[in-house]
C-alpha cells in the first residue's frame, strides 16, 4: 500500500497508455500491449500504484523488466 517508500522520485511515472506509447516510440512493431503491461502490475512484476483506477507505472523499472526478460 505504501509504495512511494520504495519510489525514487526521479523515475518516471507514467499510465499504462503512456509507457505503452513511450516503447511504441522505441519499437513501433512491438509486441507489447496495455493488457500485458496491466497484468504485469497485477502480478506485482513492475513497480506501481493505482491511483482510482488508473494504474501508474515506473517506466525506468518496466524497460528494466523487459530487457531483463527477453
Amino acid at each position: 500500500r505504501y509504495f512511494f517508500k520504495e519510489v525514487n522520485f526521479m523515475e518516471k511515472i507514467r499510465t499504462i497508455q503512456q509507457c505503452l506509447s513511450e516503447i511504441k516510440l522505441m519499437d513501433k512493431d512491438t509486441a507489447i500491449t496495455e493488457n500485458f503491461i496491466r497484468t504485469l502490475c497485477k502480478n506485482g512484476e513492475v513497480k506501481h500504484f493505482k491511483s482510482g483506477s488508473k494504474y501508474l507505472v515506473s517506466l525506468d523499472n518496466l524497460l528494466e523488466f523487459l530487457s531483463s526478460n527477453k
